[in-house]
């Protein structure tokens, strides 16, 4: 009796949970692809950050290959009845490369053929769940701005810097949104995101923190020209980096709401943003009697007030148009530095967020005025550009973007000696850049050439403006339905002391990629 009770709850059970098979509409689709690309310069770096006891082929090389990935992307929606839909983005990762240190790891499959799995959605949305009101929660990419991949005001998704050819394409992140629609094209959005996630940084970033002639990023001259004499006369042995990733509290938690509408034909909105921004920052360093130097990194919080316009001017053959700001509202971060060779009996580092939102350190160590890593000064992002399809053939694009997608901050921005050893230059820390590009499509669109680049504008009150660029040359053949070859390159042009000179941002690399979408 017992077991036919169990049975019948169960029945109960998924009949009322489960969709009827002929209200959900099913989409599958996704791709294969496969990325090899050879580096053209640039610093050996590591996992690590210092060079490996023997070789490993996670080593970037200053001549070798720097990719050689296999994905498989798979892509499902599901709608039910114009009510639910539920929404699976997933890619699959072959490295292509061997992690391997010791006779123990080559007898692990998953140290010689490592993989991967990431998500960019996972989500359930709800239409009407109340009058006008739709809600999704799971994981998800919220995008606000209508800028081209310069996008001031999306701030609530960290960026994946790991691969230059995405562009800073947005981490997934689990978050719950609400959209309210009282009013024609009148749109009220509202996102709260848990846990936050930081910005999964290129393989080169340890460079910027553990080569020992870099200048300390503090804004006061004098300390930070003194805290380079200093390194150059006791350079460490080895500088050990850790990140303070926020606790998961519920004080830690991010919130942003946005409205958008349309006025005529132009497409506007307001936004706002509470949260942090997703590259860490350096806040303490701390000499040890062996000559290793740690130090600690951490993440900002920041407000943002975005506003955004967006259009085309049709007599001017449909010109779009389009202007993205956001005034950034940052958490002040100041600068520890502790010595344990001057005070050798200093109780142990500890160094962790408090309730506030500001940063408590226990050392042990005599306190002092610390020195400024980020102002609390309020400062300003924007992009401002224009696109046009010419004809069938050419497409070209142009946009003006004060404050890179990696810049933060007020004040300025030191960086290291032309060649190692020398005097580091200091610049200002938000640029001014001229991103431009074209494509050309041949063949009845079966042959593309692309050419985009971005170029730094030498700011008047920079010392000692230097010319910098990334280009980006790409040819790709459609050579059948869904079938792509593309043969690049991303090159960085500009000295070591300069935004994409430096080897801390990358270096130039030869792509070739091939890819079917299904």
């Amino acid at each position: 009796m017992r077991g036919s009770l169990v049975v019948a709850t169960l029945a109960v059970a998924v009949t009322t949970t489960t969709a009827r098979a002929d209200l959900v509409d099913i989409k599958f689709g996704g791709a294969i692809s496969s990325d090899i690309r050879f580096r053209l310069g640039g610093a050996e770096v590591t996992p690590s950050g210092v060079r490996a006891p023997y070789p490993s082929q996670y080593r970037l090389l200053p001549y070798g290959f720097s990719r050689n990935e296999n994905i498989v992307k798979a892509q499902l929606t599901m709608t039910v009845a114009n009510k639910v839909k539920a929404v699976a983005d997933v890619d699959f990762y072959w490295y292509g490369y061997s992690d391997i240190n010791d006779i123990d790891m080559n007898t692990l499959r998953e140290k010689v053929d490592p993989f991967r799995v990431d998500s960019y959605a996972a989500y359930v949305e709800i239409y009407n769940i109340l009058p006008k009101l739709d809600l999704r929660i799971g994981r998800q990419v919220v995008a606000w701005g209508v800028a081209d991949k310069f996008n001031p005001t999306n701030n609530l998704n960290s960026l994946d810097l790991s691969d230059p050819l995405l562009f800073g394409r947005a981490l997934g992140n689990q978050m719950i949104r609400l959209d309210w629609n009282p009013w024609r094209d009148l749109v009220l959005t509202a996102v709260w995101v848990p846990i936050f996630r930081p910005a999964q940084l290129p393989r080169t970033a340890p460079v910027a923190l553990t080569e020992p002639d870099r200048p300390a990023w503090v804004q006061e001259d004098g300390i930070r020209d003194l805290l380079y004499s200093f390194a150059q006369i006791y350079p460490p042995n080895k500088v050990n980096v850790y990140p303070l990733v926020p606790e998961p509290t519920i004080q830690n938690s991010q919130f942003g709401a946005r409205l958008s509408g349309r006025i005529k034909s132009v497409d506007v909105s307001l936004s706002y943003y509470y949260g942090r921004f997703g590259i860490p920052v350096p806040a303490w360093t701390e000499n040890k009697k062996d000559g290793t130097v740690d130090v600690g990194l951490v993440y900002p919080r920041m407000q943002v007030i975005g506003a955004d316009i967006a259009g085309s001017i049709e007599k001017l053959k449909g010109l779009g148009y389009w202007i993205e700001a956001g005034l950034f509202l940052p958490q002040e971060i100041t600068y520890g530095i502790y010595d344990e060779r001057v005070y050798p009996n200093r109780t142990p580092l500890t160094f962790r967020e408090d309730g506030s939102g500001g940063y408590n350190l226990a050392t042990g160590y005599p306190e002092a005025k610390r020195p400024t890593i980020v102002p609390s000064t309020p400062f300003l992002k924007l992009t401002a550009g224009w696109d046009l399809t010419i004809n069938k053939y050419l497409y070209c694009n142009m946009q003006y973007v004060y404050g890179f997608i990696d810049e933060f901050g007020w004040g300025k921005q030191p960086r290291p000696g032309v060649n190692f050893g020398d005097r580091p230059r200091v610049e200002s820390r938000l640029g001014h850049y001229l991103v431009a590009g074209l494509d050309l499509k041949l063949f009845q669109d079966a042959l593309l050439l692309r050419f985009f680049g971005a170029f730094k504008v030498p700011q008047h009150d920079d010392p000692d403006p230097k010319f910098t660029a990334v280009l980006f040359p790409q040819i790709s053949w459609t050579v059948w339905d869904g079938t792509e070859l593309t043969l690049a390159s991303f090159i960085f042009l500009g000295d070591r002391s300069t935004k994409f000179g430096d080897p801390a941002a990358g270096a130039t690399e030869l792509v070739l990629k091939a890819k079917f979408s299904y």
